[in-house]
C-alpha cells in the first residue's frame, strides 16, 4: 500500500528544512582561463547555465552566488569549465563537494582546453529542403538537442525546394553542431547525413532526406492500449511527443480488465516506449533478464489512431511504497544515527532518494549499508527491490 502524507504533515516535515539560501563558490585557476563556468547538481550539469564572475587577474579568481536549498547543500557537487562546453572541463577527475570547499575556495590547476570568448556570436543557418516539407525545425548543441523548440522561418519556395532560415546566439561556434527535422519531433529527423558541423559545413546547407514529413492536416489524438505483466501498478508513455522528458510523461489510465490506456493529444507521428514508473530504471524489457528494447515503438494518427500493444517484461518492476514502521521494516533493519542511514542485511544494494525523486546516493553492497551524512528530513530507500521511507534526524 502506497503511503500518502497529508499536506499538513509534509509542512511539518519541511518547515525547518526547505529554506533556500545564497551560497558563494570561488575558484582560483591558471591565467590561461579567460572565463570560468560552473556545472553541478544545482543546474542539472548544464555547461552553459552558469558563468562565473572574474574577481581578479593575478591570481585569477572567479566567483558565483548560487541559490541552493539548505537541504541540498550536503549533496551539492560541481566542476569547473573554462568555457560553455564539456571540452573545457577541469583536468581534475573528481567532482568538488560544497561541504568540503575551503574558505578560500577551490583551486583548478588547468583545463582540458581553453575557451576564447571571441567565438560567441549570432549565427544564421540557412537550409534548402524538399518542397514536401511543411515546417522545418533545427536542433543542435545550442539548444540541448531539443527537437521541438526552434522552428525555422520559410524564406522562399522554388522549383529546387523550400528555403528556411533561423538565427540564434551561440556561446561557442567551435563546438556548434546541428541538424534538421521536417516537423516537431524526432520522427521527422533528417536521414541523409550526420550532424552538420558549423566550423566545417558553415551555415548554408542542403538537407534533402527525412524520416517523415509532418503534415498539419494529419494531426490528432493517438490512443495506446497497453497489456502489461501482473503486479504492474503504473504505466507511463514517454516519447518524442515531449522530447523524451520522463518528468512530463503521460500516465496511462487503468481499465477494468487491468490494461492501461494512454492518449497522446494533437500529434501526427510519435516514437515512444513504455515505463511502469516515471523514473528511467522502470523501462519496458523484451525478456525476463531485463534487456531493453533496441528500437523505439512508433505510432501515427493516420495509420492508427488506436494501437494495442503488449509489454511482457520490465527492466525493473515498480512495486510502490509500502506501509512500514518509520524506522523498521520486516525484512530489513533500517534506521538513522548521527544523520546517517544504516540498513542491515542488505542483499544487493541500497539507493537513497529525497522526496523529489532525486538520487542522493547509490551503493552496491551485501551486508550493512551506511550512507554519507544527510540533512534532517524524509528519504526514500530502495533496498534490493523493496522501497520504504525513513526519517533522518
Amino acid at each position: 500500500m502506497k503511503i500518502k502524507l497529508l499536506p499538513i504533515i509534509l509542512l511539518m516535515f519541511f518547515s525547518t528544512m526547505s529554506h533556500a539560501g545564497v551560497v558563494t563558490i570561488k575558484v582560483t585557476t591558471d591565467e590561461n582561463a579567460a572565463t570560468c563556468y560552473i556545472v553541478g547538481t544545482f543546474n542539472n550539469w548544464d555547461p552553459t547555465a552558469n558563468e562565473m564572475t572574474k574577481l581578479s587577474d593575478s591570481p585569477r579568481v572567479f566567483s558565483i552566488d548560487l541559490e541552493i536549498a539548505d537541504d541540498d547543500l550536503a549533496t551539492t557537487e560541481y566542476k569547473f569549465l573554462s568555457g560553455p562546453d564539456w571540452k573545457y572541463e577541469q583536468i581534475e577527475v573528481d567532482n568538488w563537494f560544497y561541504t568540503e570547499m575551503p574558505e578560500t575556495g577551490n583551486v583548478v590547476a588547468s583545463f582540458k582546453a581553453y575557451y576564447d570568448p571571441a567565438f560567441a556570436k549570432d549565427v544564421t543557418i540557412d537550409v534548402l529542403v524538399p518542397t514536401e516539407v511543411f515546417v522545418c525545425y533545427i536542433t543542435g548543441s545550442f539548444n540541448g538537442w531539443d527537437s521541438m523548440s526552434d522552428e525555422m522561418t520559410l524564406v522562399n519556395t522554388t522549383a529546387n525546394g523550400k528555403e528556411f532560415t533561423y538565427t540564434f546566439y551561440c556561446l561557442d561556434t567551435t563546438v556548434l553542431e546541428y541538424k534538421f527535422l521536417a516537423g516537431p519531433g524526432w520522427p521527422y529527423e533528417q536521414t541523409n547525413a550526420a550532424n552538420y558541423v558549423y566550423m566545417t559545413d558553415g551555415g548554408v546547407v542542403v538537407c534533402d532526406q527525412f524520416k517523415s514529413f509532418y503534415n498539419p492536416a494529419e494531426v490528432g489524438d493517438i490512443t495506446i492500449n497497453v497489456t502489461v505483466p501482473a503486479e504492474t501498478a503504473e504505466v507511463w508513455v514517454v516519447g518524442s511527443y515531449n522530447s523524451w522528458d520522463i518528468t512530463t510523461a503521460i500516465q496511462a489510465t487503468k481499465n477494468a480488465d487491468d490494461t492501461y490506456t494512454g492518449i497522446i493529444e494533437n500529434v501526427a507521428e510519435i516514437e515512444y516506449k513504455i515505463w511502469c514508473h516515471n523514473e528511467w530504471d522502470y523501462e519496458e524489457a523484451i525478456d525476463a533478464e531485463g534487456t531493453a528494447r533496441a528500437n523505439n515503438r512508433t505510432a501515427s494518427f493516420i495509420d492508427g489512431p488506436e494501437y494495442n500493444i503488449v509489454v511482457e517484461f520490465w527492466i525493473l518492476l515498480w512495486e510502490g511504497e509500502v506501509s512500514i514502521d518509520q524506522y523498521k521494516k520486516a525484512d530489513y533493519k533500517a534506521y538513522s544515527r548521527s544523520n546517517e542511514i544504516i540498513v542491515e542485511d542488505v542483499v544487493s544494494g541500497v539507493t537513497v532518494f529525497d522526496l523529489n525523486g532525486r538520487m542522493i546516493q547509490s551503493s552496491k553492497v551485501s551486508g550493512t549499508f551506511v550512507s554519507k551524512p544527510l540533512p534532517t528530513g524524509v528519504y526514500i530507500l530502495k533496498i534490493d527491490k523493496q522501497t520504504q521511507k525513513l526519517f533522518v534526524k
